[in-house]
C-alpha cells in the first residue's frame, strides 16, 4: 500500500489520465443548463472559442473578448457555460485522437488564463469577508489541470460564496491554515480515480484539525465511477451538483 501520509505531505508527480475525465464528464456537468435564465450557447462563439485554444497564434483569445462583446453574452456566462463546453470538445477531440496531448494541454492552459482575465473583471470577495459562507476548495496532490476548480471557484464567488483554494496541500499547509481561518465548509474535487485514498486522507485530517465541525464534500470527474468508494471516505457529500452543495451545507 501506498504511503500517502507522505504523498498527501510532499505531492506526487500523477499522470495525466484524470484530464479524460475531467474534460468529459465533471467541465460537461458543469456546462448543462443548471441555472435559470441561462440562454442557449451559440455555436459560433463556442466554435470560435475552440479555434483560438488550440491554434498556433499567440495572444489569440484576446481576440475572443470583442467577439462576446459584440454578441452581449455577460462575463460570468463566458466563465461558467462558454469556458467548459470549449474544455469538453477539446478533451473530446483528444480522447478521439483529432489532436495530441501537447495540442490539448496547450489549449486547456489558454482557457485557465482567459478565465483568470474573467475572474478579474468579477468582483469578488475575499476570505475573512464578515458577511456570507467561506469555504475551502482543495485539489488534492497528483491533479494535472485545474480548469473546472477554477470554474467551480468563480461559481461559487458569483453566488457569494467567499472561496480560499488549495492546490496539493501537504499537512502542514492545512494545519496552518486551519489553525487561523475558520471555514464553513471544504471541497474536495479530484479528476482521477487513483485520487480515492488521498481524498479519504484529506477528508480525516480536515475533520480531526477541526474536531468533525468542518463539513465536507467531495466532487469531480470520478464520481459516477466511484460514488461508493467515495462515500467511504467519511465525506459529508459526494456530488457533482453545486447547487446541492450550496442547499445542503446552507452556504447562501
Amino acid at each position: 500500500m501506498r504511503d500517502i501520509s507522505v504523498e498527501l505531505e510532499h505531492g506526487s508527480t500523477g499522470c495525466p489520465d484524470g484530464f479524460v475525465g475531467l474534460a468529459l464528464e465533471a467541465i460537461g456537468r458543469l456546462v448543462a443548463r443548471r441555472m435559470n435564465g441561462v440562454a442557449e450557447l451559440q455555436t459560433v462563439l463556442v466554435d470560435r472559442m475552440v479555434e483560438l485554444a488550440t491554434g498556433p497564434e499567440l495572444g489569440a483569445m484576446d481576440l475572443l473578448f470583442e467577439d462576446f462583446r459584440a454578441a452581449h453574452v455577460p462575463v460570468e456566462e463566458i466563465a461558467t457555460h462558454y469556458i467548459p463546453e470549449a474544455a469538453r470538445q477539446i478533451g473530446a477531440a483528444w480522447d478521439s485522437d483529432r489532436i495530441g496531448f501537447a495540442q490539448v494541454t496547450i489549449a486547456i492552459s489558454r482557457l485557465q488564463e482567459l478565465l483568470h482575465a474573467l475572474q478579474r473583471l468579477v468582483t469578488t470577495d475575499s476570505v475573512g469577508c464578515t458577511s456570507g459562507a467561506t469555504v475551502l476548495l482543495i485539489v488534492p496532490p497528483g491533479e494535472q489541470h485545474t480548469l473546472g476548480s477554477l470554474i467551480v471557484a468563480m461559481e461559487l464567488r458569483r453566488r457569494g460564496v467567499s472561496v480560499r483554494m488549495l492546490f496539493a496541500p501537504g499537512l502542514s499547509d492545512l494545519s496552518r491554515l486551519l489553525a487561523t481561518t475558520r471555514f464553513d465548509a471544504a471541497l474536495i474535487t479530484v479528476g482521477s480515480i487513483d485520487r480515492v485514498e488521498i481524498c479519504a486522507k484529506l477528508v480525516k485530517t480536515l475533520s480531526s484539525l477541526t474536531k468533525g465541525r468542518m463539513r465536507v464534500a467531495i466532487g469531480g470527474a470520478i464520481v459516477s465511477q466511484r460514488a461508493e468508494a467515495l462515500a467511504r471516505t467519511g465525506a459529508d457529500l459526494v456530488t457533482n451538483d453545486l447547487s446541492l452543495v450550496i442547499s445542503e451545507f446552507s452556504l447562501v
